[in-house]
Parts: structure tokens; C-alpha cells; sequence
């Protein structure tokens, strides 16, 4: 069995990840993932078989139809599997621990719960039959080697090593494509990238403005010329040949992307761009009351929209829309994201400040949902200046330091379902935790609660510890968690009344400058002292102004919005002495 595995892993782990179109289970062949199944395979001594798919994922669609509808197949399953399909899009719990192995996903476990195979991607039936007759004859499990080092206790961190540091920005340089832009020969979207480089630009650094605006200049042919949306990968290096599949974590990431690109460079390209992708959200995935369809897919079966709606993916479409929205001061995003959050306080709210999942949840509450609603509130504070959503967030970070912060570690465990007999124990996903860890950070500057500063930095104990820095060697994610934690963010208030269009004014034009962390504020100083009221403003007799701060000193008012971006620089290049 081993050496079989061995021969197909090699053959199989370059098949891309894909995830598969709505299920037609009219004949029964599946059953749910439950503890009832995982019973029923004890009692009856049969092997559970999982397929993990997703309603935009091509490939999936295909094994469906060529691999699992197959009658030899079926021969062999019949009196010794029970198929089980899961939807990773409605069950982050499953599809977080199993995601490395992409989209499709296999895995057979004994009849006492204990996994043997783990299988990438897809499986013609001339492969598949072996892999299940192997698995019959010999049912030990495969040792696939263990992801990362052994986990550490809680530790409060501000960041890496500088040997680890620069090997991972060693690893980042030597994935760069100079020919074509982008990092390694698959394209993909990836938000964390796309904004590390972007910081770098922003500091200075010729050579990142060189490598990002190269990648986001190839990274438009992505964008689908028929709906607008960018497919989360091309399997072509130069970026011609995008799949046209669609999930949301694409649409936030690129969107992002190209507005604050379009703020730093003033390149029309990217305004188009940016553009378009806003439209595909509002015209093709907003869904009715203000929450967000999960995806789209138009490649086999052309499945389309998937009609679900997560708190996660609303929470990325915020996310979106208020980088649009600071970029471009186009008040429809604004309104779109306010609708958004709306939906989600009403629709996906937990008890305690947190969100779940769906309408109901098989499992969770999950990381996931919270962290990206968090985030989400927390941005929309940021664009609206309005008091309610920083308060929403708080709460949020309060549902996430009690429900998924781990004590022993110091992590975000992913889900919070109790440990079932047929799992192993809750994982902690890395990019979750990257999220989480760069949401406490911004949510501390902005309330000036050490404890969430706290929190913070044992999340950043976790990123560099050895489950993190000894499984990945591509973390432009985890440097710019640490950049985040170790920096003062952007400061900026505007001081005066909102009812001002002069305070109007000026907070868009502080919004428009284009540093993703950001402390931005609007000091109407009839609703109170400001939650981290930790600069004595002075009144400014000519009206409403601006001030640049940092924790030491603040500018001189400002009472042109044009004058903020320089102020701003200025205090950068201090800081950075």
C-alpha cells in the first residue's frame, strides 16, 4: 500500500486544486459526514471514503462523473466504502485540515476512524480502483511525515529572528518570476503577498514597486472578460491561462490590490481594474438584504453562482469594498459594506459579539467567520468614522479571545466544535492566525487596550513557532504581521464636526493614502472623548483639521486635504530613522 501511494503521490501532487459543482445525490450514493456514518462504518466494519469538493472546482465535477459514477468503481466500493461527500465551503473545520491536499480531496479512513490516505486532486477510475484495492489488503495508514515541529508553549513575540527573517525573504526573492511577474510559475491571487509588496513600494523600495507593479500588470488578464471577476489561479506563468473559478477571497485580495495600487501609482489600469472587479461583487454577488453570495464557477458544468451566504465571504466583500472605497471615495461601496455589515450583525450573529457560519452551522462556531467579520467592522469603522462599528469589532475580538485562543499555545484554534472520536484534535490554520494576529494589533492602536496588544503578540508567538516556520517556507504573510506588530500604525484625525463638509473633506483624504495600516479617526467632539483618546488635540480656530501623529509628537493642523499625504510622509521618514 505504501509503495503504491508513493508512486501516485508523485504522479499526482502537481494536479491543480479544484473543487466541485452542486451534488446530484438522487440515487443515494453519498452520505453525510456525521458521527451517525462514522457509526454505522464501525458497526458494519467498512471503510469511509470523503471527497471534499467545492461548488466552483472543475475537476471535482469531473471525478463525479468519470471516477465516482464509474461502474467498476462503484463494483468496488459497493460492500466495503461508504462514500462521503463534504462541501468545503460550508465546513471550514473539515476543509482547513485537509486543504493541503487541494481540491479534490480524498480521504479514507479504517472503520474505527483512523486515517489511511489522504489523495490530491483527481483520480481517473485506471488509479483510483488501486489505490481502493491496496487499501483493502493492506489498511495500515500512510506516514506522510509531520507538517511543522512540535508546538511550544504560550510565548509573547513582536516578531522573527533576523537569520529567519532574511531566509525567508530569500525564499520570497528566489520565487520571483522576473520574466513574467507574480512569485512561482502557477499565478495565484494572494492578498498578503500582493499587500507586502505594496508596503515595501510604498517605504521606498524601488525594486518591490518594480516586482508588484510588473505582477499586477499581468495579473489583469486573470480578470474574466465576460463577468469581471478574477480567477483565483493561472496555470500558466505568464497569467494566460486563468481558471474561471471565483470564490470571494480572490475578489477581496485583487480588489484590494488594485485600488491601493491605483492610490500610490495613479495608473489608470489599475482603476479599471479595481473597477470592474467592485461591479462583478455588486452586480453578480450580492445577495438580497445585504450579505454576500460565497463564489462563483463558469469552468465544467459552468455551475455559477453559489447562493449560499457565509459571514466569512461577507466579511471579505467589506473588506473589499472599504479598500475601494478609501481609494476612490465611491460612496456606493460604502453603502454596499454598511448593507453588508447590517446583514451580518442581523443574519450571523453569535451570542457574545461572535458570527457563525451559515444560517444554521453543522459544526463551529469557526475562526473563519469571526475573524474576517472582525476585520470587516473594523476597516468599515476606519472608512466611516462611525463610533458603532469600532464597538462591534471589539466585541468580536472578545467573542475570539474566549472561543478560539488556545492558553497553552497562545494560537486561534479554527474551530471550537468539540472534539469528535472520528478527528484529531482542533488544528490551528496559519493564515487564520495571521488575520487574527494583525486584528488585534490594529484593534489595539485603535482602543489602547493592552490586552489585546497581549493577545497579539502571543499570536505572533505562534506564527514563529516551529508548526508555522517549519512547514512554510513562503510567508510574506507572517512578515507582514510582524511588520505590523513591530510598527506604529498610520495615524491621522480629523478634528471637527461631521456635519462639515470641510471634515468631510479631509477625512477622504486621509483614506486615500495608501497604507493598509491604518489608524484613521474622526474627532467630532460632541460624541465624547475618542476610545484611545491618547493625543490632547488642540482646537484649530480656522475650522476643521488634520493631524499626523505618532506616539511622540503630532503635525501642525492641516487644513487642506492635499497637504495630509505629505504630513504623513514626513512622519514616516521619521519614524523610520
Amino acid at each position: 500500500m505504501k509503495r503504491l501511494f508513493g508512486l501516485l503521490a508523485a504522479l499526482f501532487l502537481a494536479v491543480p486544486a479544484a473543487l466541485a459543482a452542486p451534488l446530484d445525490n438522487k440515487d443515494g450514493f453519498w452520505s453525510e459526514w456525521s458521527d451517525a456514518t462514522f457509526s454505522r462504518a464501525a458497526a458494519e466494519k467498512k471503510f469511509v471514503i470523503v471527497s471534499l469538493q467545492s461548488w466552483w472546482c472543475p475537476w471535482c465535477l469531473v471525478m463525479n462523473r468519470e471516477t465516482w459514477a464509474n461502474p467498476k468503481v462503484r463494483a468496488v466500493l459497493k460492500d466495503q466504502f461508504i462514500p462521503v461527500h463534504v462541501d468545503q465551503d460550508s465546513r471550514p473545520d473539515i476543509s482547513q485540515r485537509y486543504e493541503r491536499w487541494g481540491w479534490p480531496a480524498t480521504i479514507i479512513f479504517g472503520p474505527d476512524g483512523t486515517e489511511i490516505v489522504k489523495l490530491r486532486g483527481f483520480f481517473s477510475p485506471q488509479f483510483f480502483i488501486p489505490v481502493l484495492q491496496a487499501t483493502i489488503k493492506d489498511p495500515s495508514p500512510v506516514d506522510y511525515g509531520t507538517l511543522g515541529g512540535p508546538e511550544r508553549e504560550r510565548k509573547l513575540v513582536t516578531g522573527l529572528g533576523d537569520a529567519k527573517r532574511a531566509e525567508i525573504l530569500a525564499f520570497i526573492d528566489k520565487a520571483y518570476d522576473t520574466a513574467n511577474g507574480g512569485w512561482g510559475r502557477t499565478k495565484l491571487v494572494d492578498g498578503p503577498t500582493l499587500a507586502w509588496f505594496l508596503d515595501r513600494a510604498k517605504a521606498g523600495d524601488k525594486e518591490a514597486e518594480s516586482r508588484i507593479r510588473h505582477s499586477l500588470t499581468g495579473m489583469i488578464a486573470m480578470i474574466d472578460p465576460e463577468v469581471g471577476a478574477i480567477g483565483q489561479v493561472s496555470l500558466k506563468p505568464d497569467w494566460t491561462a486563468p481558471a474561471r473559478e471565483f470564490p470571494m477571497f480572490a475578489q477581496q485580495a485583487a480588489l484590494s490590490a488594485y485600488a491601493r495600487a491605483w492610490a500610490m501609482f495613479g495608473d489608470p489600469d489599475y482603476r479599471a481594474a479595481a473597477d470592474r472587479l467592485f461591479g462583478f461583487l455588486k452586480n453578480t454577488l450580492a445577495g438580497p438584504g445585504g450579505g454576500f453570495y460565497a463564489s462563483m464557477g463558469l469552468a465544467e458544468g459552468q455551475p455559477g453562482v453559489d447562493k449560499r451566504q457565509y459571514a466569512r465571504e461577507t466579511g471579505q466583500a467589506i473588506q473589499g469594498f472599504m479598500a475601494y472605497y478609501d481609494a476612490t471615495g465611491n460612496r456606493e461601496a460604502l453603502a454596499l459594506a454598511t448593507a453588508a455589515a447590517d446583514w451580518a450583525l442581523r443574519e450571523r450573529s453569535l451570542p457574545g459579539g461572535g458570527f457563525r457560519h451559515a444560517e444554521r452551522d453543522a459544526g463551529g462556531p469557526y475562526l473563519a467567520d469571526t475573524v474576517e467579520m472582525a476585520a470587516a467592522l473594523l476597516a468599515l469603522h476606519r472608512s466611516s468614522g462611525d463610533r458603532k462599528w469600532l464597538a462591534a469589532a471589539a466585541a468580536a475580538g472578545e467573542f475570539m479571545a474566549r472561543t478560539f485562543v488556545e492558553p497553552r499555545t497562545g494560537g486561534f484554534l479554527a474551530s471550537a466544535t468539540p472534539e469528535a472520536p472520528h478527528l484529531p484534535r482542533p488544528i490551528k490554520q496559519r493564515e487564520d492566525n495571521v488575520t487574527a494576529t494583525r486584528f488585534f494589533t490594529l484593534l489595539a492602536a485603535y482602543t489602547g487596550q493592552a490586552q489585546y496588544r497581549e493577545i497579539a503578540e502571543a499570536g505572533m508567538g505562534y506564527l514563529t513557532s516551529p508548526p508555522v516556520l517549519d512547514a512554510f517556507a513562503f510567508l510574506p504573510d507572517v512578515l507582514l504581521a510582524e511588520e505590523e506588530l513591530r510598527n506604529e500604525p498610520v495615524h491621522v484625525t480629523i478634528v471637527g464636526p461631521k456635519d462639515d463638509a470641510r471634515s468631510t473633506a479631509l477625512y477622504a483624504g486621509a483614506l486615500r493614502y495608501p497604507m493598509a495600516y491604518k489608524r484613521a479617526e474622526w474627532w467630532d467632539k460632541r460624541e465624547g472623548r475618542l476610545a484611545n483618546h491618547d493625543v490632547d488635540y488642540p482646537d484649530f480656530p480656522d475650522g476643521p483639521a488634520a493631524f499626523a501623529c505618532t506616539r511622540n509628537y503630532c503635525s501642525l493642523p492641516v487644513s487642506d486635504p492635499a497637504a495630509i499625504p505629505a504630513q504623513l510622509d514626513r512622519l514616516q521618514r521619521a519614524l523610520a530613522r
